[in-house]
């Protein structure tokens, strides 16, 4: 479930915060400011959008990432914080730790730490000793954020992909709160809405033929019109189950430990065991 996953997570409730952009970093011409709180298409919200990744290059939030199955009426939440910096050679890197998981009504600490480096996506499972690393592309290449849609529950990043995502996607501009709060199969959404004045939500459905196609059905992101940043996301699978993420407590150009984008395998002595899995063509998706 959680395999591309240091882009997930959800559900804090304080509201989220951070640190307004500086008066030299002005949007590009026919973006709103931010201050006007609206957006009149898609095109434009993720131009602003694009021109927001510029003005910062690291964040760390509070997240809980919670799954809903459907059919099984199962629920499974975890919680913890999301890191994103961007390297001196223009790599975004992202990389977010659980500690406390709840499965239906039992909660129980956990040690998680999921990190994506542009290359590699590792999966450090303390409690476990479980190392995991996977090559999602060869030496010399990066992976865009973007193609991490497929498995990730979050989106935080759009940055220069704003041709790809309309080439990709039907958008449109919904009413941020009619969704939750009418939602007849998902009622327990319905507080979410109360997070969510002066907001704008995104909707994103693959377009038919596009390589997204059979990914999943729709996707919503809520930003904050103030700050830009995502407040909440979800993602619904084509068997209906959901995936809902909420960031909060949002600090703008921390000063982020390097050991939390680590991913360097653990040697022999240190009593971990370790699975690596090298690129192995187009076809590992």
């Amino acid at each position: 479930m959680i395999h591309t996953l240091l882009i997930s997570l959800a559900l804090a409730l304080q509201p989220t915060t951070d640190a307004q952009p500086s008066s030299a970093a002005m949007p590009p011409p026919g973006a709103p400011n931010p201050a006007s709180q609206t957006y009149d298409s898609p095109r434009q919200l993720l131009d602003a959008l694009a021109h927001k990744d510029t003005t910062y290059s690291a964040m760390s939030g509070n997240v809980r990432y919670t799954v809903i199955k459907a059919l099984e009426s199962d629920l499974q939440q975890r919680f913890g914080n999301l890191y994103i910096r961007t390297t001196e050679e223009q790599q975004r890197q992202y990389a977010v730790s659980f500690d406390t998981l709840v499965l239906g009504d039992r909660q129980s600490e956990t040690r998680e730490h999921y990190i994506f480096d542009g290359r590699w996506f590792v999966e450090r499972l303390h409690d476990e000793r479980q190392f995991n690393k996977r090559e999602l592309v060869p030496e010399g290449e990066t992976l865009d954020p973007m193609d991490l849609m497929r498995e990730a529950p979050f989106w935080v990043s759009i940055g220069s992909n704003t041709d790809k995502v309309i080439e990709t996607y039907d958008l449109a501009l919904d009413d941020p709160k009619n969704y939750l709060e009418t939602n007849e199969d998902f009622p327990e959404l319905k507080y979410l809405a109360q997070l969510l004045d002066n907001h704008t939500l995104l909707r994103l459905e693959p377009k038919p033929g596009s390589s997204a196609e059979d990914d999943w059905e729709s996707v919503r992101i809520w930003f904050d019109n103030s700050t830009l940043l995502p407040r909440l996301y979800i993602k619904t699978d084509w068997t209906g189950d959901l995936q809902i993420v909420e960031l909060s407590g949002v600090t703008l150009d921390p000063q982020l430990a390097p050991t939390l984008f680590d991913t360097r395998t653990p040697p022999p002595e240190s009593g971990w065991r370790t699975q690596i899995s090298p690129w192995r063509g187009d076809s590992e998706g």
